[in-house]
C-alpha cells in the first residue's frame, strides 16, 4: 500500500513538472513571437517612401512616431488630397493636413507620460489639442494652422 501510495505522487509530480515545462515552452514562444512578430522580425527601418506612404493612408487616431524634445515638422507628401505633415512636440506627435486652407489631425501620438485631450480635430481654420502631462504641470497645447497648402503649428503651455 505504501508504494502504491508513493508511486501516485511520483507521478503526480512527473505530471506537474511536464506541465510546468510545457508552459515555460509556450510563453517563452509567446514572448519571442511578440518581439519578432508573427510573420518575422519588425526591427527594419522603413524607408522614406514607405513613411511617406504610410503617413498618406493614415487613418484617425494614435499611431506610433519618435519623440523629439522640441517642436518640428517634417513634409511627408502631396497630393490631391493636400499636404500631409508630421508636427512633432514635447507631449506628442500630430499627423495633419492642409485641404482647401482648412486644417484637419489626422492622427496624434501622446508621448509616453502624456495623454491627448480637447481634441478639437477640423476640418478648421485652427484644429488643436493639448498633451497633458499625467504627472501634472507641463501641459502643451498645439494649435494647427494652413500656411499656404502647409499645416504649421504653434505651441502653447499650460491652461
Amino acid at each position: 500500500m505504501a508504494t502504491t501510495v508513493v508511486r501516485r505522487w511520483a507521478l503526480a509530480g512527473g505530471a506537474w513538472l511536464a506541465t510546468v515545462a510545457a508552459a515555460t515552452a509556450v510563453a517563452t514562444g509567446a514572448v519571442g513571437s511578440m518581439r519578432e512578430g508573427i510573420f518575422g522580425t519588425s526591427d527594419t527601418p522603413y524607408s522614406e517612401a514607405e513613411v511617406a506612404a504610410l503617413l498618406a493612408g493614415s487613418s484617425a487616431g494614435p499611431t506610433s512616431a519618435a519623440s523629439s524634445p522640441q517642436p518640428a515638422s517634417t513634409p511627408t507628401s502631396a497630393g490631391p488630397t493636400g499636404v500631409v505633415r508630421a508636427l512633432t512636440t514635447p507631449g506628442g506627435t500630430i499627423v495633419a493636413v492642409c485641404e482647401a486652407g482648412l486644417a484637419t489631425l489626422r492622427s496624434w501620438t501622446p508621448n509616453t507620460g502624456f495623454e491627448a485631450e480637447h481634441v478639437q480635430r477640423g476640418p478648421a481654420a485652427v484644429a488643436s489639442l493639448r498633451f497633458k502631462a499625467r504627472s501634472g504641470g507641463g501641459d502643451v497645447r498645439a494649435q494647427v494652422r494652413c500656411v499656404g497648402a502647409e499645416p504649421s503649428l504653434t505651441l502653447g503651455g499650460d491652461d
